[in-house]
């Protein structure tokens, strides 16, 4: 079959407090800027659904403030005029974050019928795991991938205590690109009204909707802790450094704008 048109959310509006729990105060920096092998984690996450042709958009939330930063993290993909990329600033939580990029996508005059949403901390996504929840959503309207739970499950109490042992038959842990039918999953998010969800399938379900399972991929991890980035304390040294540098150099050129347009004063 061919792949239906599509859009898709970039996720990048978090503000990766886990990540940068292990750094020093204002050593800051969003996970999704850093790089694996030559590439931002954000570039990586982004750049495998490009390889489809039926993209037809690309909406990347990011964090106020953020949005230079963000666009600089795309690297090369703002130059592929064929694909419409707009930045829009997250929300509170991410459902609220989703909602309005699926918002901006409804404003377009773009012909797709599904949107895949994408964690912008996901860099290992290949295009084949791409195509087959496209086409599992094809079928059945909303689809996500997901791996099944290998380890033993335990629920513990506040201190600690285990105080149920969990039956893993059944369970899977989800994992995305999450595709869904645009409209139903746009309805879904409106409905949702700033529910703390933890993703799309989740807010979907709570409005009736139904969503199916695929085989993920086990190499399809996200980026949650420092070591997930081998070098990640290095990088974000030269990151902040970097980026005062770049202030400065922009408060720089912009006070010399300033007094080019200043008039001069007659004595």
């Amino acid at each position: 079959m061919n792949m239906p048109p599509f859009a898709l959310v970039l996720t990048a509006a978090g503000s990766s407090l886990r990540f940068s729990s292990a750094f020093p105060e204002g050593m800051a920096v969003k996970k999704e800027f850093l790089q694996i092998e030559g590439h931002s984690v954000l570039y990586r996450a982004a750049e495998p659904f490009y390889e489809l042709p039926s993209l037809q958009a690309v909406v990347v939330t990011c964090r106020p403030g953020a949005e230079d930063e963000t666009l600089v993290a795309m690297e090369d993909l703002v130059d592929v005029a064929s694909v419409p990329l707009l930045f829009i600033q997250g929300g509170e939580t991410r459902q609220e974050s989703v909602r309005l990029a699926l918002e901006r996508l409804s404003s377009l005059d773009l012909d797709f019928d599904f949107v895949a949403v994408h964690d912008g901390a996901r860099p290992y996504v290949r295009p084949e795991l791409v195509i087959r929840t496209l086409a599992t959503a094809f079928t059945h309207g909303a689809a996500i991938p997901a791996t099944t739970v290998t380890d033993s499950i335990r629920r513990i109490d506040a201190h600690g205590k285990i105080v149920e042992c969990v039956d893993r038959r059944g369970l899977v842990r989800v994992q995305t690109p999450q595709v869904f039918r645009f409209d139903n999953l746009l309805e879904a998010h409106r409905l949702a009204d700033g529910t703390m969800a933890t993703d799309d399938a989740e807010v979907y379900m709570a409005a009736g909707g139904s969503v199916y399972v695929l085989e993920g991929d086990e190499s399809n991890t996200k980026i949650t802790y420092e070591a997930d980035i081998p070098d990640a304390r290095e990088q974000v040294l030269r990151y902040i450094e970097d980026r005062e540098k770049g202030r400065d150099d922009r408060a720089h050129d912009e006070l010399f704008r300033r007094l080019l347009n200043t008039p001069e004063v007659e004595g």
